[in-house]
Parts: C-alpha cells; sequence; structure tokens
C-alpha cells in the first residue's frame, strides 16, 4: 500500500501543473486539497522515521488543509514551490548537520565511499540546492503574478528538462570520476597504508565494476579504532592515508580481515559480499549439548548499520544464528513461537570469539542456547519451537 501511494504522489507530482491546468474547471479546490492530503496521510509512517520527515509531513498537511478549507483557486499554484522549499532545506540543513543528502543516497548501494566520492557528492548536493532555491523562486513568481499557462509550462516541461539536463551529466561526471578512480595503482595505496598504525598489512586489487580495493589486516590500535568510530570511521581515516597526495588512489571497497589472503585470491576477496554470520572455528559435542566456537568477523555486514559509530551484534541476530546452527546440527525447526528468559548481558563486538551451547529439549519442544565471551556469558535465552522434534 505504501510503495503504491508513493507511485501515485510521484505521478501526482510530476503532473500536477498539468492537473490544476485541465482541472481547475471540473474539481473544486477543497477536493484538491483533501486527495493531496491523502496522499501524504499515507506516506506518514514513512515520513515519520525520516529525518526531518514529521515537520515535512506537517506542512504539506496544513497546506492542504489551506485548500481544502479555504478554497481559494491561486493557492493550488503554489505546491510546486512548497515542495521545493522543503527540499530546499531538507538539502541545504543536511550540508550543515550532515552527512549531505547526496552522500547519504549514494551510501544506499556504495557504503565505503573514498574521500574524493564523498567531496563529490557535497558538490552535488549543493549544486541540488541552488537548482532548488532558483526553480522555487521562479516558480513562486509565476504563481503570483504569471499566467497559468506561463506556470503550467514552467513547472510541468521547462523544470523537468532543466533536472533532467542536471542527471544526465551528474551521471556523466560521476562515470568520468569513477573511471579515473579505476585507473589508479593501489599498490602506491597499499604501500602508504602500511605505514598507518591502525594496519598490520594491506594489500590492494580490484571489486569488479566497484572499482579498486583493499583488504587491511587491522592492528591492535585499528581493532580498537573499529569498536570506537565504526566501519565508516575507519575507512574515511583509511582512505585518506591511502590516497597521499593523490585522492584519486582511493579504494572504493575495503575488506577488513585477521590476516590477509594468498596473492591471488585478494580480488577475489573484494568481489564477495561481507560476511552475514560468524565463522565457525571448531564445534563438538558435549553430554546434552552442542558447543560450537565462533569468531565475528571484523567486516560483518550488519556491523556497518547497528551502529555506524559502535558496531555491536544485534540481537536478533543472535538468536537467528542459534536456530540456524541448530537447525543443521540438531535438526530442530528454525522457528520458534516464543522466546523466555531472554537475557543480554554483554555486547558483542567485531574480532569477538564467542562460545554458544545449543540445547534441545524434544519433549518439551524447546531449544536453550547461550553464548559466551571466555568464562563470561553474553546472552541466552529458551526458545519455543514450532514443533518438537524427536
Amino acid at each position: 500500500m505504501r510503495k503504491l501511494s508513493d507511485l501515485i504522489l510521484l505521478v501526482v507530482g510530476v503532473l500536477y501543473p498539468f492537473i490544476v491546468y485541465f482541472g481547475m474547471d471540473h474539481v473544486s479546490t477543497p477536493l484538491f486539497g483533501l486527495i493531496l492530503g491523502a496522499l501524504w496521510l499515507v506516506r506518514a509512517p514513512a515520513l515519520m522515521r525520516q529525518p526531518g520527515g514529521r515537520w515535512m509531513l506537517g506542512i504539506t498537511l496544513v497546506y492542504c488543509a489551506v485548500l481544502a478549507f479555504g478554497g481559494e483557486e491561486h493557492l493550488l499554484r503554489w505546491y510546486p514551490s512548497l515542495i521545493c522549499a522543503l527540499l530546499l532545506a531538507a538539502f541545504g540543513l543536511s550540508l550543515k548537520f550532515g552527512p549531505p543528502m547526496i552522500e547519504r543516497i549514494a551510501r544506499v548501494t556504495e557504503p565505503d565511499l573514498p574521500p574524493v566520492a564523498v567531496r563529490y557528492t557535497r558538490r552535488v548536493t549543493w549544486v541540488w540546492v541552488a537548482f532548488f532555491a532558483l526553480n522555487g523562486t521562479v516558480s513562486g513568481l509565476l504563481a503570483a503574478w504569471g499566467p497559468l499557462s506561463w506556470w503550467t509550462f514552467y513547472n510541468g516541461i521547462l523544470a523537468y528538462s532543466v533536472m533532467g539536463v542536471l542527471f544526465i551529466g551528474e551521471w556523466i561526471l560521476r562515470q568520468r570520476l569513477r573511471r579515473r578512480i579505476n585507473k589508479a595503482p593501489m599498490d602506491g595505496a597499499a604501500t602508504r597504508l602500511a605505514s598507518h598504525p591502525w594496519v598490520a598489512a594491506a594489500a590492494g586489487g580490484y571489486a569488479g565494476k566497484v572499482g579498486p580495493g583493499m583488504v587491511v589486516a587491522l592492528s591492535p590500535s585499528g581493532r580498537t579504532a573499529l569498536l570506537r568510530h565504526g566501519r565508516a570511521g575507519v575507512v574515511n581515516e583509511l582512505g585518506q592515508h591511502a590516497a597521499g597526495d593523490d585522492p584519486l588512489s582511493t579504494p572504493m571497497a575495503w575488506r577488513f580481515v585477521e590476516q590477509l589472503p594468498e596473492p591471488g585470491e585478494t580480488d577475489a576477496l573484494l568481489r564477495a559480499p561481507l560476511p552475514t554470520v560468524a565463522t565457525v572455528t571448531s564445534e563438538r559435542r558435549e553430554d546434552d549439548s552442542y558447543v560450537l566456537e565462533l569468531v565475528l568477523p571484523l567486516d560483518l555486514a550488519c556491523f556497518a548499520e547497528h551502529f555506524p559509530d559502535a558496531p555491536v551484534l544485534p540481537g536478533v541476530m543472535q538468536i537467528g544464528w542459534a536456530l540456524d546452527f541448530a537447525a543443521t546440527r540438531l535438526g530442530t525447526p528454525r522457528t520458534c513461537r516464543a522466546i523466555d528468559a531472554l537475557k543480554f548481558q554483554r555486547l558483542l563486538r567485531p574480532g569477538d570469539t564467542l562460545r554458544l551451547t545449543l540445547r534441545h529439549d524434544a519433549a518439551r519442544g524447546r531449544l536453550h542456547f547461550a553464548y559466551a565471551v571466555g568464562d563470561a556469558p553474553a546472552s541466552s535465552a529458551q526458545l519455543r519451537l514450532e514443533t518438537a522434534h524427536a
């Protein structure tokens, strides 16, 4: 439902000038306001979770209410200017408080943006700030004093044409920048990284379409930095050090490991996705229990988001791993219907060595799990399984 409403709101936004131009004689202004407000209300749950979403939703709903209860036709023309003002505020404030809006968008697909790309996304954000300011001003002037036909032509055709030119131009510049980065050799970057106190060893390679990459074995101080600053902080620091005087010699992909792979395996490691599960180093049966020794990879995928500045293994993932490991070792179901006596006693961080103890009570249909770091308990619970297995 939300995706459908997002699509409808996008289509309405694009066609809005023409809807106003051709619909003013057939649809009343209050009805315009009610329909527009309803679409924004459907999007409300998603907007409430986004930075700045509350005030964006509030302002647009006030505007829709003014349309619905005021009924002034000329107010319909101010919707494009309102949206431009909201986008101008969102992009502009992101430049002040960070990270810039374009950087946030870019990190969705490329979490490990190098410093040169971060600077590029900041400049692109400034371009869009300028566009929204200019576009909103022109749209507002036409809404206040221009003929309806001029307002429709500008907001429905000319403004989107300019946006298209900006999108295409930015894409061309981005591809040129990517090609220049991809041609930069990584040998020099690896040599420079070796002198950084956070790095025990480094090897450069290529991560396919992503571009050049770096596999880094972190030193003890580097592992501490990873715990304190998160993956993004370490990547930013090491990226600047790797580039030296040449900002293009910055790795686009990063892997943090306990020790470097064999020389011929570096590229394969860089192309592989980040690990999503702990590494099993040994496993054994102990009486009625099954014990696994695990190591949390330094670049476990979930650490990038949970949390960016202080990576911690999510509790839900600990439960999921227990179910998955038990399913393959003990033949139990992969799902549970309830959780009893759940305890989280210690944070699990990148590089931790864990002991996972599993005990299946087939008669009661329960799976008990317990994680520990050395002798210190980390988490435990009793899971009521969907079905009992003998």
